[in-house]
């Protein structure tokens, strides 16, 4: 009988860790202590009101074979890419282990407008970021707008919250040249990190006995986007555990994931 009842209570705390911690089984994360790294062989300038410009690039480093990709689209085996507005552009390379380096790389307009930008970042949950335009050639008077709102005089946009915003500026002759500007909160790894490890990585709940192990920086990485959707739908921590975030906790997560869930001290 007393093997009985011992058995009913060792079933019953099976089922309430189970209960109380998601258990996922997920591959570690790639080790990209060697990533690869981009260099710009040519750039090619625009002509005004035309996607004429083109920029090459090669990369080193990490482990080939490369995947490229210009702002975020498509993946190639080279690095050449043509067909190019005025303006900003992201270059990412990929190795075989999955591991990134992006690149910015400026097309001129030859004979309009050019743009550089200046930018005041926003607090986590705040608007207080702002993004000045200054020009270069082209015709004036100027127009500016950023993202879908409609064309303004001032060069200056305030206001904004963490994120990225496509500023676009037109000359009087209407060429134009593109800027894509990217507003940190300037949370830190050190902040989510915290928050992971002191309400997740618990005993027999990802600290090494539930996967993933949220005790290691990486897999709080690797994991980031995921770790966003639960904390924001209160599903992480689960109730059972008796912990809760904070509104506030649950931003800052947010804002670190904006910010591309980088871990660099």
């Amino acid at each position: 009988m007393d093997k009985l009842i011992n058995r009913q209570n060792f079933t019953y705390l099976i089922l309430v860790l189970l209960w109380s911690c998601t258990y996922e089984v997920v591959p570690e994360p790639q080790n990209c202590d060697d990533t690869p790294k981009l260099q710009v062989v040519s750039v090619t300038d625009t002509d005004c009101g035309l996607a004429s410009g083109a920029v090459q690039v090669e990369s080193s480093g990490g482990e080939a074979p490369y995947f490229f990709r210009l702002n975020g689209e498509g993946e190639r085996v080279d690095g050449s890419f043509s067909g190019l507005s005025a303006g900003s552009h992201t270059v990412t390379v990929k190795d075989a282990n999955g591991c990134e380096e992006t690149l910015e790389v400026q097309i001129a307009n030859r004979d309009g407008v050019n743009t550089t930008v200046a930018k005041v970042d926003a607090s986590c949950g705040s608007t207080n970021g702002r993004i000045d335009v200054a020009t270069e050639g082209g015709a004036s008077p100027y127009q500016f707008r950023i993202n879908d709102q409609p064309y303004q005089s001032n060069n200056t946009f305030s206001g904004l919250t963490p994120g990225e915003y496509e500023v676009v500026t037109q000359d009087a002759n209407g060429c134009e040249s593109i800027q894509t500007v990217q507003l940190t909160s300037g949370v830190a790894f050190e902040i989510a990190e915290t928050i992971v490890k002191n309400n997740c990585a618990l005993s027999n709940c990802h600290d090494g006995t539930i996967s993933p192990d949220f005790r290691t920086a990486a897999t709080i990485q690797n994991r980031a986007g995921r770790i966003e959707a639960r904390t924001a739908s209160r599903s992480m921590p689960p109730a059972s555990s008796g912990r809760e975030l904070t509104d506030q906790q649950i931003q800052d997560i947010a804002c670190w994931v904006g910010d591309g869930a980088t871990i660099e001290k």
